[in-house]
């Protein structure tokens, strides 16, 4: 038995979120895939998943320990 995945459906904290980051001057600039409006930016790599942790912990009003998983996907720039 398949179940089909609501379209419609809003994301949830828990949810796993991903994330595209790109390279932006010295800075990564990151976007929540899923979440609009959900940007955030980082400026040393090891930082990024802190940092976007934060930004998604603040668009949903919640903790960050609340936050789900996060999957990167790191884009070129041009």
């Amino acid at each position: 038995m398949s179940i089909a995945h609501d379209t419609d459906a809003h994301p949830l904290v828990g949810d796993t979120h991903r994330l595209t980051v790109v390279r932006s001057g010295k800075w990564w600039a990151i976007n929540a895939d899923n979440l609009p409006g959900c940007h955030s930016q980082a400026k040393r790599r090891a930082k990024i998943k802190a940092t976007a942790r934060d930004a998604i912990a603040i668009w949903f009003n919640a903790h960050e320990s609340e936050v789900g998983p996060l999957v990167l996907t790191f884009a070129n720039p041009e």
